[in-house]
């Protein structure tokens, strides 16, 4: 039962950024086909789109967002979407950040949190010179790693705002980007107030440290604790149960001799399971069966490529893909890189 309260709690979350992503993508054209986008993610449309909060996963959500066309992205939809984001769309970790005492110990909490706020992105906090600074790590396969940028960005930049009213249009705000300046820079401007810097080494977001110590208006440590419990019990669920389905899926992918990956029916029987409750039960953990197959091919094509000399062509029939263009593809788009300056990389500094 408790496991099932932790899943639903995340699940939450990921159904509240849902409503901000319907209700951005109205103000966009061409329409996105979002019913299509949600069956691509492994979820059922109509039951989520009806208003099922269980039914979209967080990891789902952001598969989803990798799905945004580029021209949407042009025209600074991941900023806006970012803004539209509540910080009691976070429930239980929303209410423990807002009823913090400052923003140091709300920090304290979000940073500790990630289970329950598990983004592609992750920040590293310091503070240097007088200032609090977050610097944004790339992920694993950055397919729309700007669009990350700047929905965290905003987002974040708004939970403070929320937390922090007198600090809203203050101009000791600073970013650093690294990507050059769009086409909407303009739009930089409306939603944050301090300078910002585009072509930069690194993205990084700072404030002055004293904001760290200012009093939250809505400040209630007895709530904020009550609520910071109640997240801890949660992320202990999530941690000791999400990933064993997962992990055994990729064992035995692994353990796989033939040449082709089991389908999802093959793999379920393994399992003494239905094709439908086996869908389910990973769709609860946030993933689906093609993406756990995907990130074993590669994996392994990584190993390969790293460990041994077999020509490119030969491990992409390795790992089941009849055409060799369609690895080299699948490749690029999980590392950010093509298997030839993967190796490539690796034989230049054997030298």
């Amino acid at each position: 039962m408790v496991r099932l309260i932790a899943t639903q709690e995340t699940n939450r979350i990921a159904a509240n950024f849902l409503r901000h992503l319907r209700r951005c993508l109205r103000d966009f054209a061409p329409p996105f086909d979002l019913s299509a986008a949600l069956h691509q993610v492994g979820v059922d449309a109509k039951a989520v789109l009806a208003g099922d909060e269980h039914g979209l996963s967080f990891r789902q959500y952001y598969q989803l967002l990798e799905q945004i066309p580029e021209t949407m992205a042009e025209q600074g939809f991941y900023l806006r979407l970012g803004a539209l984001y509540d910080i009691t769309d976070i429930g239980l970790l929303g209410y423990a950040c807002l009823s913090a005492e400052n923003l140091r110990k709300s920090w304290d909490l979000t940073f500790g949190s990630t289970p329950l706020l598990p983004h592609p992105l992750n920040g590293t906090r310091q503070v240097c010179d007088g200032r609090v600074e977050v610097i944004l790590d790339s992920p694993l396969h950055p397919s729309n790693i700007r669009g990350l940028q700047e929905e965290w960005l905003a987002s974040t930049w708004h939970w403070i705002c929320q937390r922090l009213p007198a600090v809203s249009g203050s101009r000791e705000l600073r970013l650093e980007l690294d990507y050059p300046a769009p086409a909407y820079k303009a739009l930089y401007g409306e939603i944050f107030p301090g300078r910002i810097e585009f072509s930069r080494p690194c993205t990084r977001l700072s404030f002055p440290e004293a904001w760290y110590e200012l009093p939250f208006p809505a400040a209630n440590p007895s709530t904020s604790r009550l609520c910071h419990e109640q997240c801890l019990l949660v992320m202990a669920q999530l941690d000791g149960n999400k990933s064993d389905l997962i992990d055994e899926v990729r064992r035995r992918l692994l353990m796989n001799p033939q040449r082709e990956f089991p389908s999802l029916e093959a793999m379920a029987e393994r399992f003494r399971m239905t094709p439908v409750t086996f869908y389910r039960h990973l769709a609860r953990a946030g993933v689906n069966y093609r993406t756990v197959v995907l990130e074993v091919r590669m994996g392994l094509a990584r190993e390969y490529l790293e460990k041994t000399r077999i020509p490119l062509q030969e491990v992409s029939y390795t790992l089941g893909y009849d055409y060799p263009p369609n690895f080299y593809r699948a490749f690029k788009k999980w590392f950010g890189m093509t298997a030839q300056e993967c190796r490539f990389g690796l034989e230049q500094v054997a030298r």
